[in-house]
């Protein structure tokens, strides 16, 4: 059953052709002329300057005024015809597509169910539609969601969920222990509770919800057993979403708070009969009803009630007035529990729902729920009439009531309210509507019923031959389709082996190929290696050769001894300290010849000796390093040119630098020998002095040139 935001297809379809009909275009425009009248009469300009009240009661008085007119009836019977075609076209659907095991009538009843409860769902208010369910009981879903909306009280339900959040032990009576044990005791010896007995989900709702309802009436005396019974019925509706081995969770405990609460505090006064004078009031009233039920349409049932209850010396009444006030106190006692407990215990629990379900829709009727739990009533006791019989004293005759009314169905309650009250049940209820817009029931409509369900075509009565040649024919025909199915599959089976092969064969000549290549790719790269490898070898051989050759070379070097190095006070190392090299330039990097390689020696022939070898090859090493260095130090050609150049400026710079320093320090310049006539301490801390002034000069004359280039 797809739905679409919370409605059926089917119901949507309705809407959706409705709204598209020529027969709605109609309404609206009467309507819309209905409205504009009242405007017009109440000297309001536009509907939009009204109140939502307003709106609404001006939308209740233009439909009332088109109502029974065309265009209104027209509508009525669109929206009808429509209603059963979509219904009728979804459960068909059902049955070809999704073969459900239930009838079609029972997809008809669970589908029209779904919209029901998808219309009351989104607007709560047409819960007073449910009238039409008079004397019917309501299905499950439809009773849990008529329950609800009927005893709705959000304030009881926060005050109970917020008390959860503060202080959830104020919401446990004094007496939780006794209300445990009388709940128990309840379940497993109540016979009319059976189908709840072994349900810890349902005990724990009970236990929780009356302990909380004993915790708001701040009162120290017990919770009377009427109260634990009251609370049943609430559960067995709830029972579903209840488990039965685990407590209920606390959504479903707060919404059983909020019903039971609501449903106490709605009780008529004689139901709840505390004993005070208002309470005896109402149920004299109570019984004077009851008493007259009986005498009108059971009037044997009054008479067995007045025997047992009235002694023998007064059962001899001179007028008819004595006689009813005996028959009254009577009733007064043998009823009184049994309304107090509003039939729980005394009714079996699908007949105990019907009369509640009842008693729900009836809630916001006047005067409803009195006259209706009065003529339950007088069923009651009418249909035990002849169990009365049997009866000798008033005791057997309310064990007889207690023990013999759970045998009462709910067809023995629906005909006897048929017969004799539906209509005025019916009255009272249609009374005080505030819709003008009715609500489609088939069963009661001023059109005919739907029969769009089951108005099949029927099938065109043939001969016997021409049943059995049809009949040859569809056979033929069938035969010829399976053959050609069957030719078809053998040629698609074929078709696929050969397309099968040919993609074998294929993938063997790629994969031969591919590996074909692998192999080839794998001779080459194991040649490539044997290659590497013998360079690598030859490689090492040469290096170790050579290196063997450098190993000998530098043990001979190793016997000769190292020449004195020059002293530290010798004019040529003061010299060495006081002349610091000129800075490279580009041209002597460029021209910087790079070492000359050197020659493999040959081999000695076998008359040199080694010392004569050695010396050889020293010479030989030593004129080609001082080659080299000359060739570093003065390079070559114009290079060596420019090079002389700049160094004798630079050895000039560097004279009168020095000059300019001991002018500077001794304010002289010192003749030749003086310096090395001073002490070492002297000469060096002198020599420190005079290399820092020539030193900060040069970086002034540096920071000159770049300055200026």
């Amino acid at each position: 059953m797809a739905a679409t935001q919370g409605y059926p297809k089917w119901l949507l379809d309705s809407k959706e052709n409705i709204s598209g009909s020529k027969e709605w275009g109609t309404f609206l425009h009467e309507l819309h002329d209905a409205i504009q009248q009242q405007l017009t009469e109440s000297h309001v300009q536009y509907f939009s300057d009204l109140s939502e009240a307003e709106k609404e009661l001006f939308m209740q008085r233009a439909t009332k005024a088109i109502e029974n007119g065309s265009a209104y009836n027209n509508l009525y019977k669109k929206c009808s015809v429509l209603l059963d075609q979509n219904l009728n076209e979804e459960v068909s659907r059902q049955l070809l597509e999704e073969h459900p095991i239930g009838t079609k009538s029972d997809l008809v009843i669970d589908f029209a169910e779904d919209g029901a409860l998808s219309l009351l769902t989104k607007w709560p208010d047409m819960k007073s539609k449910l009238c039409f369910c008079l004397n019917q009981p309501l299905p499950f879903k439809v009773r849990q969601l008529a329950w609800r909306l009927y005893l709705t009280n959000t304030k009881v339900r926060k005050q109970y969920i917020d008390l959860l959040n503060s202080d959830p032990r104020k919401a446990i009576s004094q007496y939780d222990y006794e209300i445990d044990q009388k709940c128990a005791q309840l379940l497993n010896s109540e016979k009319t509770f059976s189908d709840l007995r072994g349900s810890q989900g349902v005990f724990f709702a009970m236990k929780a919800v009356l302990s909380y309802f004993h915790a708001t009436m701040r009162t120290k005396q017990r919770l009377r057993d009427v109260d634990h019974m009251l609370v049943f019925p609430f559960v067995m509706v709830s029972a579903p979403n209840i488990p039965r081995k685990d407590p209920p969770t606390s959504r479903t405990v707060a919404l059983l708070v909020e019903e039971f609460l609501t449903f106490q505090e709605s009780r008529p006064g004689f139901v709840i009969d505390s004993g005070s004078e208002t309470h005896e009031e109402e149920m004299r009233g109570f019984v004077d009803k009851v008493a007259r039920l009986l005498q009108k349409y059971f009037p044997e049932t009054p008479k067995l009630i007045a025997e047992k209850y009235v002694p023998s010396k007064d059962k001899i009444v001179a007028t008819e007035a004595g006689s009813f006030a005996v028959l009254k106190d009577g009733l007064t006692i043998l009823i009184r529990p049994l309304i107090r407990a509003m039939f729980v215990g005394y009714l079996r629990m699908e007949t105990l729902l019907y009369v509640w379900d009842q008693y729900m829709i009836g809630l916001d009727t006047p005067g409803f729920n009195v006259e209706w739990l009065a003529i339950v009533t007088a069923i009651i006791l009418g249909l035990l009439k002849d169990k009365f019989k049997e009866c000798t004293t008033s005791v057997q005759l309310e064990s007889m009531l207690k023990n013999e009314g759970p045998k009462l169905t709910i067809a023995q309650f629906q005909y006897e309210v048929k017969k004799h009250h539906y209509q005025d049940l019916w009255t009272m209820l249609q009374k005080d509507t505030k819709s003008a817009m009715p609500v489609l029931d088939p069963t009661q409509a001023m059109h005919p019923a739907w029969r769009h369900w089951f108005n099949d075509m029927i099938p065109p009565y043939t001969q016997p031959a021409d049943r059995r040649t049809a009949r040859e024919e569809r056979e033929a025909e069938r035969e010829r389709l399976g053959q050609k199915l069957r030719d078809q599959a053998a040629a698609n089976r074929e078709r696929d082996q050969h397309a099968r092969r040919k993609d074998e064969a294929e993938l063997m000549r790629l994969t031969a190929l591919e590996r074909q290549r692998m192999e080839q790719e794998k001779a080459l790269l194991e040649d490539q290696v044997m290659e590497e490898r013998r360079k690598r070898e030859e490689a090492e051989r040469r290096f170790n050769e050579e290196i063997e050759k450098l190993r000998q070379e530098m043990a001979l070097m190793q016997l000769r001894q190292p020449s004195r190095p020059p002293s530290v006070y010798s004019i040529s190392s003061y010299i060495s300290r006081i002349l610091v090299p000129p800075p490279p330039t580009a041209a002597s990097r460029l021209t910087m010849a790079p070492p000359p390689p050197v020659s493999a020696q040959r081999t000695p022939t076998p008359a040199a000796t080694p010392t004569e070898l050695f010396n050889e090859a020293m010479k030989c090493l030593i004129q080609k390093v001082a080659k080299t260095q000359n060739a570093i130090a003065h390079a070559e050609g114009a290079d060596k040119a420019n090079l002389d150049k700049k160094t004798e400026g630079f050895l000039h710079q560097n004279i009168r630098d020095i000059k300019q320093a001991q002018i500077e320090l001794f304010g002289k310049k010192l003749e030749p020998g003086e310096f090395d006539r001073m002490e070492p301490e002297e000469q060096q801390d002198k020599s420190d002095k005079m290399m820092q002034l020539i030193q900060r000069w040069r970086e002034e004359r540096r920071a000159k040139e770049i300055g200026g280039k």
